[in-house]
């Protein structure tokens, strides 16, 4: 009679020094994925930002620390830094897991503020420092910036049984969905507001079809404003389909528990590579002056008061 290879012997010693051994095979399963995951969220966070370190050498030399500048980087550093100890957390055996818990949040509430605060800068400058807009998406910056410790809150750190290994716990709350949920929300508000400001200076003005048409194929668009607005839709639809389906796997009640967390750091990782890129990409245009006309800084008022708060605080030399 053959042997069945996946039934444990009775008389079968595990081995005390394998910390998955003290978990439920499926547990111990999952518990693994998560790790693996969060080992290639991590790699993928640094491939990108190393794989951008020329771009982003070149926008300090060309327009220095500038405010937006300093909460690009603080988004860089914040997310990678929450990365990087929620590896940690999974991966490396310690002593105190609440410790490293308070330093990821802290981590979190740098990263995820920076990359929504890029947004709103965007979204002021589109419209020209507008008191109403800045209220408003501000008020939206404070609410995700508050919600972020919800996804804290969840959290249950503890040890696995008899061993120094880290968990979060067996469940993770349904209302930690509420910061991406929110941060989705303002990230469509975000798009549709520049998508509307875009095509509304659009030199196409006789219907909403050809400014529909503009919205997918850039006609009639200055190369700043459809570089704006391309930009917008790339970020948006990657990061809300994302946002979409996290949400979806969390509230479903057949998806593995142990798995839901990390659908939370994907998101947040995802989210600051995708913002701080659309960033980049607007920059780079921002201070290639030589490509814009002189048209376009004179006349459309768009286009000036994007780029003159540009011009005044690149250095003489650098343009």
């Amino acid at each position: 009679m053959a042997n069945n290879n996946s039934t444990i012997p009775p008389d079968a010693i595990l081995n005390p020094y394998t910390p998955l051994a003290f978990l439920p095979p499926d547990i111990a399963n999952q518990f693994q994925v998560i790790c693996y995951v969060n080992v290639a969220i991590l790699a993928a966070f640094t491939w990108d930002w190393l794989m951008a370190i020329p771009e982003e050498y070149l926008i300090i030399r060309k327009v220095g620390f500038s405010r937006p500048n300093i909460v690009y980087f603080l988004s860089r550093f914040g997310t990678f830094g929450y990365c990087l100890t929620t590896t940690i957390f999974r991966t490396v055996s310690m002593d105190d897991c609440k410790t490293l818990v308070y330093i990821k949040g802290s981590l979190l509430e740098i990263g995820v503020p920076a990359t929504s605060l890029l947004f709103l800068f965007r979204v002021k400058a589109v419209y020209n420092n507008s008191k109403i807009i800045t209220a408003f998406f501000g008020l939206l910056w404070l609410v995700i910036t508050g919600l972020n410790t919800l996804i804290l809150v969840g959290i249950s750190p503890d040890h696995i049984p008899y061993t120094k290994r880290c968990t979060e716990g067996l469940a993770l709350p349904e209302y930690t969905t509420v910061p991406i949920i929110v941060t989705a929300v303002n990230d469509t508000l975000v798009f549709f507001a520049i998508s509307y400001r875009m095509l509304s200076s659009a030199m196409i003005r006789s219907t909403w079809r050809a400014r529909t048409k503009s919205f997918f194929t850039g006609d009639g668009l200055m190369h700043l404003s459809w570089v704006l607005l391309q930009s917008g839709q790339v970020y948006y639809f990657i990061t809300i389909g994302f946002a979409i389906t996290a949400t979806a796997l969390v509230l479903f009640p057949g998806f593995p528990v142990v798995l839901k967390p990390v659908l939370c750091s994907a998101f947040i990782a995802l989210s600051s590579v995708m913002a701080c890129c659309v960033y980049r990409v607007i920059l780079a245009v921002l201070t290639d002056l030589d490509s814009l006309e002189d048209s376009q800084l004179t006349t459309n008022p768009i286009v000036s008061s994007i780029v003159q708060p540009i011009i005044s605080q690149t250095p003489t030399h650098s343009l």
